[in-house]
């Protein structure tokens, strides 16, 4: 399957979240980060019976967004157990998340921003 480009912006970050979500590419600090943005306002505007149906909704999306987002960086999905450890795994997740996109095309496929 080719890779979409990514340009920076919302509607390119939710579109590709809505519709990759089964891709194992790669995924650009601002399309992980506008996703989380755009997640963060609904998720903190439903509440009750919706909102579960929100996380219910978005729960393999979020999975996979996050395993492209660690392979844009050049580290396996399974980096994303760390979130078992509390608090310290938490930090190190955000850490790995946060790190710039390698720039050279890895197992996972060539980046999404030249």
């Amino acid at each position: 399957m080719a890779q979409k480009n990514f340009t920076n912006s919302l509607g390119d970050a939710l579109t590709i979240f809505w519709t990759d979500y089964v891709g194992w590419g790669r995924a650009t600090r601002s399309e992980y980060w506008w996703a989380f943005l755009f997640y963060c306002v609904v998720a903190g505007s439903v509440l009750g019976f919706l909102g579960l149906l929100w996380w219910l909704a978005t729960l393999v999306p979020w999975f996979c967004l996050t395993a492209r987002r660690l392979h844009d960086t050049n580290r396996s999905n399974w980096n994303a157990c760390w979130l078992f450890l509390p608090l310290i795994g938490v930090i190190i997740l955000i850490v790995f998340l946060c790190q710039p996109s390698d720039p050279k095309s890895n197992k996972w496929g060539a980046p999404r921003i030249k």
